[in-house]
């Protein structure tokens, strides 16, 4: 499993919908990360699932500041302009908030 914590805030406010038979909560969300060594921040998508979802609902929204600690996957493609790019996503497994 790959485990990763990080901060940032969030770019708009979440997405839910419910997925599979169960009717599981599904809370969607992009973090934006900036690190004091780049020029530009990094994006990520955040997935929750159940009780996170619930907790996003409940108290997140566009601008707040967050940290995720989740397990994440990434998968490489090309953009438009043919340039390679990769994407990261994670499944938060606690959610805090950072301000």
């Amino acid at each position: 499993m790959k485990l990763i914590v990080l901060s940032g805030r969030l770019t708009a406010d979440p997405e839910f919908r419910e997925v599979g038979e169960k009717q599981s909560r599904l809370a969607s969300f992009r973090l934006a990360n900036n690190d004091s060594d780049k020029d530009q921040g990094q994006f990520y998508q955040v997935h929750c699932w159940n009780r996170q979802a619930e907790f996003v609902e409940a108290y997140l929204k566009k601008g707040q500041k967050i940290v995720v600690a989740g397990s994440f996957d990434n998968k490489s493609y090309k953009d438009t302009e043919g340039a390679n790019r990769t994407a990261f996503s994670i499944t938060a497994n606690q959610i805090e908030f950072a301000e």
